[in-house]
């Protein structure tokens, strides 16, 4: 005896082949989007890298040259040597001479040329 009740069918959903040729369109477009803004992103911080490694150099170059200095500056020599370039410190025995620059209109001072 065949089931009087008849179970309803579930109806087949069909895509026609523009439809699917249009979701996979928006499926590349969607993929290209997002891989050329991480390619973006990643060419963005292998600038910064780049810049930073520059500056690292830059910074250690420094680094030994004030190193250096240091060590010149830590002995007597370049203590006195500092001493009397940027404080215009002297001994107690020696005589300051500071130059006066000649002057640019020699008729100034009575002068002839």
């Amino acid at each position: 005896m065949p089931n009087e009740q008849a179970i309803p069918k579930k109806k087949r959903i069909r895509f026609s082949s523009e439809i699917m040729f249009i979701v996979s369109v928006v499926f590349c477009v969607c993929l290209s989007v997002i891989y050329l803004s991480r390619y973006n992103a990643v060419q963005n911080l292998l600038n910064k890298e780049s810049e930073l490694a520059k500056q690292i150099d830059e910074l250690e170059r420094e680094n030994r040259k004030l190193k250096k200095d240091l060590q010149l500056l830590s002995t007597p020599e370049g203590i006195e040597r500092l001493a009397r370039e940027r404080l215009g410190l002297v001994k107690p025995d020696e005589i300051v001479v500071i130059p006066i620059s000649t002057p640019s209109n020699p008729a100034i001072f009575g002068e002839k040329r």
